[in-house]
């Protein structure tokens, strides 16, 4: 699933007032005293493996937990909301761009997330999350052409 930042504030304002967890592993979930602590707009501008350029933007939110604080809900969408309001007059978010959450701790290291699946219950909004493998980029192509029954020809195998 590739989640854009619009489809993302868009499930947050569907679901007003839920609590607004997430799992970065089966039955793990980021402690719920999570702070939003950042959000970044990332522009990527890239060689693959096959010498071919590529240009694309991507949104990164950091969860982060201050040590020992202890709250008894996660935070809810509403106040997520608030805080991408903020992040959003200062530093436009580009609404097309995927979403991925940053998220560790000292005994767990620090990863980017993908959004891999959202659970909606009443009052719980559950995002999924999974580390995104490292892709070789002209190896999927080939493999995507080969689905397709097309050939690869001499070019842009790595």
């Amino acid at each position: 699933m590739d989640l854009t930042v619009a489809a993302f504030l868009d499930q947050l304002k569907a679901t007003p007032g839920s609590e607004l967890r997430f799992e970065y592993a089966t039955a793990q979930f980021v402690p719920k005293a999570y702070h939003i602590t950042e959000v970044k707009n990332v522009h990527i501008d890239s060689v693959d493996c096959g010498g071919r350029p590529d240009s694309y933007d991507q949104t990164i939110v950091q969860l982060w937990i201050r040590e020992g604080e202890e709250v008894d809900r996660h935070m809810s969408t509403d106040k997520a909301l608030k805080i991408f309001d903020i992040v959003d007059g200062m530093k436009p978010m580009k609404r097309d761009s995927p979403i991925f959450f940053e998220w560790g701790t000292p005994e767990l290291r620090t990863s980017v997330y993908a959004v891999e699946a959202i659970q909606d219950d009443e009052n719980l909004l559950t995002f999924q999350l999974k580390a995104p493998s490292p892709v070789c980029k002209p190896a999927l192509e080939v493999l995507e052409m080969a689905v397709e029954g097309e050939s690869c020809g001499a070019g842009g195998c790595c």
